[in-house]
Order: structure tokens, then sequence, then C-alpha cells
């Protein structure tokens, strides 16, 4: 996965020299409302603070913006449950009518609410966490794991690209090949399981099944502080309208760049070239692979970076 950054070596280098350079994809959270209080969260007192939906008329100026500077996908996520938005329909098939590729992810519990357009995402995640009911109540804080359960096997039959998250922690680190048997059960394209990151670290005390369908965590541990860029390819839009540096800190006033309630999503952007945030102090994530994927093609030399379009 972290060999993605090889189709936008442009784009980095560009950044390198302090160049503008939109977003290829933008996550954008409709909703900071969610049915459910898990015990993981990175972001409960930020949420509790911030109970809102994305005001439908700067999403839709959101989307010419986007859509403009050359932005590619979206993907519909939180913050809270995308799904709960009034009007995530709308939002879709805007969407979908100005040539975006989908993604979402979501708790799945109000998956039904979109039953019509799940054909229409090229990927879709549901953060399950649990592989019983008793389990998911402790974890999830809300006792929908039926409803979730019966909105995947309906989901499948609309979309085959269904998988299955786990944020692994020590309310559900125990028997996770009881979780890889649900999956094969229901049939989902993967299980994704990465550790919980908490009080500073990453959950460290589990093991993982050695099944078909399970995403090692591997690429969720960074080897090390690289300065990043691929956080400058990847918009992240609140629900409040505030634009931020990067998805792990929404709601910290530090790395936030903007308020589309007050500048144009172009404008706000243009800020990151000015930004020049601690990478030392930023949580392990997926990003510092991708950077770390980039530092191994420089260290072959420059000569084969400068030819990388001749093949």
């Amino acid at each position: 996965m972290d060999e993605k950054i090889y189709y936008y070596l442009d784009q980095v280098d560009r950044l390198m020299n302090g160049e503008f350079v939109g977003p290829i994809t933008c996550e954008i959270d409709p909703s900071n409302k969610c049915p459910l209080r898990c015990s993981f969260c990175m972001f409960d007192e930020y949420l509790e603070e911030n109970r809102v939906n994305l005001d439908y008329s700067i999403y839709e100026s959101l989307l010419c913006e986007l859509k403009e500077i050359g932005t590619k996908s979206i993907t519909f996520t939180g913050g809270g449950e995308p799904l709960a938005h009034p009007k995530i329909n709308c939002m879709i098939n805007d969407a979908l009518d100005m040539g975006f590729e989908l993604g979402l992810v979501t708790n799945g519990v109000f998956l039904d609410k979109i039953e019509n357009q799940l054909d229409k995402f090229l990927f879709i995640r549901v953060s399950l966490d649990a592989y019983t009911r008793e389990m998911y109540e402790e974890v999830k804080g809300g006792d929908h794991f039926d409803r979730v359960i019966r909105n995947i096997k309906m989901g499948l039959t609309k979309n085959k690209t269904i998988g299955l998250s786990y944020v692994i922690n020590d309310k559900n680190n125990q028997n996770l090949e009881f979780a890889q048997d649900l999956a094969d059960e229901l049939g989902v394209a993967y299980i994704q399981m990465k550790p919980a990151y908490i009080n500073g670290g990453t959950f460290k005390d589990y093991k993982l099944p050695h099944g078909k369908v399970v995403i090692e965590t591997d690429r969720y541990k960074a080897e090390d502080h690289i300065p990043c860029k691929i956080a400058s390819l990847v918009g992240v839009v609140s629900a409040t309208g505030a634009v931020y540096f990067c998805c792990q800190f929404r709601g910290d006033d530090r790395f936030k760049l903007g308020d589309l309630h007050i500048n144009p999503f172009g404008e706000i952007w243009k800020r990151r070239l000015e930004m020049k945030p601690d990478i030392s102090k930023c949580p392990q994530c997926r990003y510092m692979n991708y950077s770390k994927a980039y530092k191994q093609i420089l260290e072959k030399g420059t000569l084969f970076f400068k030819h990388r379009n001749f093949l």
C-alpha cells in the first residue's frame, strides 16, 4: 500500500520545491454526530464539544473548488459517523455528478440509509471492532451489533469491496481468530487490524490471526519520523468547516489551516506552504511509511529520481 506514493512522485517533487499542489484526495467529515462512544476514540472530547453537521452550502462550494484544483477522490469519514448527516444521500449524488471517485469509512449503523447508493463506492470500510454483541457494547458503547451485521450482509449484495476494521485495544485484543471466523462467515473482502493509539503510544498486547483476509498492521507502525509529504496530498475537512493539516489532528487548533466559513478552500490550502509542524511530535501513522518509501527512492540516487518517467 505504501508504494502508492510512486504514482505521485511529480507532486511530491513540486511540494519539496515549495510549489502549490492541490490534494489528490480529500477526507470530508459530513457529521460530528455519532450514535456510538468508542472507548478508543482519539477525538471524543472534540466531538462532544462540536456535535454539528457540515453545512450543506459549504459542502457544495467545497466540491466545486476541489474539482477546480484537480482533486480526484473523496472519502466520507469522521469525525463522527458520516452517514448521520441528514443530507448524506444528496452529498453522495453531488460528488458523483461532479465525477469524484468515492470511498466510505462508517460504523455501519446507518448503512441501510444509503442502500441504493452502496454500489457507487470504490471501497467501504466498516469499523466493527468486535466479534460478539457483548464485546461490541463494551468497545463501542452502544447496542447496535445485530443491526450492523444485518447492514453488512445487505451491503455485500450491493458492493463486494466492503471490509471490516478493528482498532485493537484492551477490550477486544483476545481470540482475534474469532474475528477472522466472523469475517469469513460474512464474506467481506478483508479485515484491517490496527493497534489503538493510547496515552501517546500504540497498543501492543495482541496477536494477529493469519487468515487470508487479514491486513497486517505493520504499515501503521512508522519506523522513524520523516518529514511528511503525503499529508500535503490529502485534504481533511471537519464537519465544523475547519480544514486541518492532517487526519491525526482533527480538532487541534495548532494544526488548523483555516475555516471554510471564512475563506475558500484554495486559499486555506496554500497556507500549508507556510506551516512546518514538528513531525517528531506526531503520533505514529501510516503516512510516515509513505514518507519512508519516498526516502528510499531518493536514496537510490538523483539520476533514478530524475529519470523516473522513462521506462
